[in-house]
Formats: C-alpha cells, sequence, structure tokens
C-alpha cells in the first residue's frame, strides 16, 4: 500500500526518496504478463519434456515464459506470440523435431519392409526426404535465433525439462547416414561420423550436467533416456549399416550400461512418485518402448539379421514394455490435440522396426500377413497425426491473427 506524502510535514529530501521508489519499476527476471500467473503455494509445476515447451500447472498446460512465471496460451498449444523470447523460440523448435524423427522412424519401418516384405523403395525415400527437410527448416530456425552461440547452446542444454531434446539433432542425422549410404558409402560414413560425435559430446555434457545437480529441482521422466540411451543404441545400429563393427560394439555398450544405470533410476522414481505425474506429462511414458526398441535393433543389426538368445531377449522386453503401454492408455489420453503428441511417433515406428524384423527373422506362422497389417496400421496412425498437426498448426495461425 502506498504511503501518503503530506508536503505540509514531509522534508523534501523524502518526498523525492518516496517519489523515486514510486516510479521504480521490478526487475525483468520477476515482472509477470498480464495473462501469466505465477504458480500458488503447495501447487505442482511439472515440467513438459517433449513436444512444445510447457509447463504444467494442476493438470492444465501452461506454455513457459520464463523459468520463473508459467504463462497460458490462450489457445492452450504452445509459447503465446506475446512477449515470448528467442530462448523460448529456440526450444519450440527444437520440441518439434520429435516430428522429423518420427518420420524418420517411420522411413526405418519401411525399409525393412523393402527388405523383408518387397515393399517399394520410394516409400522410405520419401519418408526421409520428408524428415530431412523438417530437420533442416527447423534447425536454420533454431540457429536464427541465437543457437549458432555457443552459450546459448549450453543453456538450452541446461534446461531441466527439454535440455534432452537437442539430441533430435544427431540422431535424425545418423538415421539418414544410414539410410542414404547405398548412394555413396564413404560419403555416409563421414556424414555419421559428425553426427555420431555431436551426438556423444551431447549426452556426456548432459550427463555432466545431471550429476552435479543439474536435476536437482526437476522430476524425473523417461525423456532422459533418449540421449544417453536411444542415441547410443542407434549410433550402433548405423554403425553395422555402414560396416563399422569395432564402433558398433562400442556405442552398443555405452547404450547398454546407461540404460541399466538410467532406467533404473528413473522407473524407480515414476513409481515412487506414485501416478503423482500430470496428465499433459504422462505420454511421455511411451518413451520406454525406444530402449528395447533401438538396443534390439542394433543387436540383430551387428549379427547380420539373425535373432539369437539376446535378440529375443529384446523382443521379450519389448513386448512386455507395449503390454505396460497398452494398460496405460486410458491414462494417456488428453483433452486436445497440440504438438505434444508427436512423442507417441518415434516409440511407435521404433517399435514396429523391431518388430516387422523379428517376425521375418523368427518365422512367425503367418508372419508376412501380420508385418503388413502393423506397417499399415502404424502408416495410417502416422497420416492421422499429419493431419491433426496441420490442422493445429492453421488453427493457431488463426487465433494469432485475430
Amino acid at each position: 500500500m502506498d504511503m501518503v506524502v503530506d508536503r505540509r510535514t514531509t522534508p523534501a529530501c523524502f518526498r523525492h526518496r518516496i517519489a523515486r521508489r514510486r516510479r521504480r519499476k521490478p526487475p525483468p527476471a520477476t515482472r509477470i504478463a498480464p495473462w501469466t500467473r505465477a504458480p500458488e503455494r503447495g501447487e505442482k509445476v511439472f515440467m513438459q519434456p517433449l513436444g512444445t515447451h510447457q509447463e504444467t500447472v494442476h493438470g492444465s498446460v501452461a506454455p513457459q515464459r520464463t523459468a520463473h512465471a508459467p504463462t497460458r496460451d490462450p489457445a492452450g498449444s504452445g509459447p503465446t506470440a506475446h512477449g515470448r523470447g528467442p530462448s523460448d523460440f529456440r526450444a519450440e523448435r527444437i520440441g518439434l523435431l520429435s516430428i522429423s524423427l518420427g518420420t524418420a522412424g517411420l522411413g526405418g519401418a519401411w525399409q525393412s519392409a523393402t527388405f523383408g516384405l518387397g515393399a517399394p523403395q520410394w516409400v522410405s525415400d520419401a519418408l526421409f526426404a520428408v524428415s530431412g527437410l523438417v530437420w533442416a527448416v527447423l534447425l536454420v530456425q533454431y540457429i536464427r535465433h541465437g543457437g549458432w552461440r555457443w552459450r546459448n547452446v549450453l543453456d538450452d542444454l541446461h534446461h531441466p525439462g527439454q535440455g534432452f531434446t537437442l539430441a533430435y539433432i544427431p540422431i535424425v542425422g545418423m538415421l539418414a547416414a544410414g539410410h542414404l549410404s547405398r548412394f555413396g558409402l564413404d560419403a555416409a560414413r563421414w556424414g555419421y561420423a559428425a553426427f555420431a560425435v555431436a551426438a556423444a559430446v551431447i549426452a556426456a555434457r548432459l550427463l555432466a550436467h545431471w550429476v552435479t545437480g543439474g536435476l536437482a529441482a526437476a522430476p524425473l521422466h523417461p525423456g532422459y533416456l533418449l540421449p544417453v540411451v536411444s542415441a547410443p543404441f542407434i549410433s550402433s545400429a548405423t554403425a553395422s549399416t555402414l560396416r563399422l563393427p569395432e564402433v558398433a560394439a562400442a556405442t552398443f555398450a555405452v547404450g547398454g550400461l546407461y540404460w541399466l544405470a538410467f532406467g533404473t533410476v528413473i522407473l524407480g522414481g515414476l513409481v515412487a512418485n506414485g501416478g503423482g505425474m500430470p496428465r499433459p506429462a504422462r505420454p511421455t511414458l511411451t518413451v520406454l518402448v525406444i530402449p528395447p526398441a533401438t538396443g534390439g535393433l542394433a543387436w540383430t543389426a551387428a549379427h547380420q539379421g539373425t535373432f539369437d538368445v539376446v535378440g529375443q531377449g529384446f523382443a521379450g522386453l519389448l513386448l512386455f514394455t507395449l503390454l505396460v503401454v497398452a494398460f496405460l492408455l486410458p491414462d494417456l489420453r488428453q483433452q486436445s490435440f497440440h504438438y505434444g503428441y508427436w512423442v507417441f511417433s518415434f516409440p511407435v515406428a521404433a517399435g514396429a522396426n523391431f518388430l516387422i524384423r523379428w517376425l521375418h527373422g523368427t518365422d512367425v506362422a503367418g508372419w508376412r500377413a501380420l508385418s503388413w497389417l502393423l506397417l499399415t496400421a502404424v502408416s495410417m496412425a502416422f497420416t492421422v497425426l499429419y493431419g491433426a498437426t496441420l490442422w493445429h498448426a492453421r488453427r493457431r495461425r488463426t487465433i494469432a491473427t485475430a
């Protein structure tokens, strides 16, 4: 409450001091825009790890403007157009790379169908072309908004909710290098080497940040498995495709070690949390499917597609994880569509890719019909997801210009 200043009794020096205090603005870090609301005491704020740069307060999606002031999007679908800074824009661009990653994963499933089922090669090529186009556009936008500065990259890496999503960049690059190797093995190897080194640097930097308390204020979620587990497994599978068995063995060992370490901690944390994960963040639980799928693909690629005891073990792990996710489906439903739905895409595509190879490699009865049924169902799901994404983007643009 402002003080009442009586000019007759208040000395001039005190009047000037009070006037300066009234004119003084709060510091930028604590200023909250009219459309924002700071969380109340006891209110839980959970960082949305995948998709758009969002926070969740009491189960409602709230895009984040600063680290201290969760903002609310009028459309309920992403960061607000008013007052959004470069860091928020970069986070959104990197989060949208899940579209490129999921499309590349579907391209890999069609590539497996090309070898095992005689599917047309052009479908896989077209999917990888779309993935590469989305990847290039989003990466250019990220660089234009400050991503070329190492300090900004470190800030983005250290973000407790979305730092790990920078691993999307080299993962998509490694998948593309493996797919394009038939056009030039040497060029594909050089491209793979660059992306594999980038993935290793990102994973090592993130791990060093995490073990020194970088995650002290953030709840654990399966997204943290992507850079330190899934990326090494994908690197191993690509190295086998490029005929680099030593590199494949080394990266597979890295993925296996940190899957045991981080997988145990994250799963234990989810169980100990007692279902406290907010509803908008629960689709990230499907990321648990990625390690057994990519690990199985890496193992079978290193053994010329044969399914030995270890390969069958990966198949058992994947099938059991899919069963767990199936029981979670009622809890994964969302109130409305948003870009975070793409969190489902790569787990589904990677799981379908491994299952197609497993059905063929173990000669399951009716494997050909089952493989085509699985591939068709996954492709139709992606078609619906593409359509919903385009509709959602048009709706956001309409609201922004209204």
